[in-house]
């Protein structure tokens, strides 16, 4: 029991002492985001290679100096990539990766100078692609492998030379090739800017026709409300109007009635006292015939009041103007 504690001590502070070591050469500071996408990036044991295991290919990886704000870009289309961190001196890196759905930035602190093995690669792609990919995968690329250096001196010392120029040409062709991917890369960040310039633009021209498509509509709102409200203000108008004219051929009526009943009591009142003239007419022209003094009319209804001869001559006298008893 004793001895299995002593031994889990032992392993627990080779691991602390392995963590620290690490440390003590690089650190990384993790980008949740890129967790989240499946973007495992960390250090190794030795914390002198950046491991980064991607659940979608990895196209392009980017290195940046932020002290000499250079950068070192380089194609990978890899879901595995090992990146030899003896190649970056000490200091301040974001390493970013590419993939097809977004851009994932790494913040790496180099703090101690790591030994470069005796075997190392000098060039950078070449040591990150033979350290990330399959032999299958070197070959298809056309990476050659690299041989082991012959316990022959001799003939180590005569290949030197061949190989020293095949090593320079490769060099030559693989900084050309380097150059070109960085000019394509340059370009593409170009035309994306480009194509994000052009995007936003079309977004303001979008925003600004919508702006102007609702303040128009609020305009023909406004002018068809208005348009409504001044209907309803004529066909109130027209109603009062109306109601108006009404209330006046009402009064008109009820005026004219007034005056057919003036003229008709002044016509009544005429007639009666036309009437009247005619009843007194009538009773002088009947009171006259009772006061005839004489008459042989052969009226014998009593309607004429007579005088005898006798007393008409009696109060009468002649046309000669003499009695008649002379």
């Amino acid at each position: 029991m004793i001895r299995q504690k002593i031994t889990f001590l032992l392993v627990f502070t080779l691991m602390l002492s392995t963590t620290v070591f690490s440390q003590s050469r690089t650190t990384i500071v993790e980008n949740v985001n890129a967790t989240k996408a499946g973007l495992v990036h960390v250090l190794n044991k030795t914390g002198d290679t950046i491991i980064l295991k991607s659940s979608t290919p990895i196209y392009r990886f980017s290195f940046l100096f932020h002290t000499q704000k250079e950068s070192v870009l380089m194609d990978l289309d890899s879901k595995e990539a090992k990146i030899p961190l003896h190649h970056f001196e000490v200091g301040r890196y974001t390493v970013v990766a590419y993939r097809e759905d977004a851009v994932y930035p790494i913040s790496l602190n180099r703090i101690e100078s790591i030994i470069k093995p005796k075997d190392a690669i000098a060039d950078l792609e070449e040591d990150v692609l033979r350290a990330s990919l399959s032999d299958d995968e070197q070959r298809k690329r056309n990476i050659k492998p690299r041989h082991n250096a012959s316990s022959d001196t001799r003939l180590a010392s005569a290949a030197n030379k061949s190989n020293e120029a095949a090593e320079a040409k490769e060099r030559e062709q693989k900084a050309l090739i380097k150059k070109a991917a960085e000019d394509t890369a340059r370009k593409n960040q170009a035309l994306a800017e480009a194509k994000q310039k052009e995007q936003e633009q079309r977004e303001l021209i979008k925003k600004e026709a919508e702006a102007k498509s609702k303040q128009e509509h609020a305009l023909a709102e406004a002018n068809r409300a208005k348009a409504e409200r001044e209907k309803a203000e004529r066909q109130l108008a027209q109603i009062e109007a109306n109601k108006q004219a009404i209330k006046e051929r009402a009064l008109a009526e009820k005026r004219r009635e007034e005056l057919r009943a003036i003229a008709e009591a002044e016509r009544k009142e005429a007639e009666a006292r036309v009437a009247d003239v005619k009843s007194v007419t009538t009773d002088n022209t009947k009171h006259e015939k009772k006061e005839v003094k004489y008459n042989i009319s052969v009226i014998q209804d009593g309607s004429v009041e007579k005088q005898t001869r006798e007393e008409y001559r009696r109060e009468n006298l002649r046309p000669n103007g003499l009695p008649y008893e002379d």
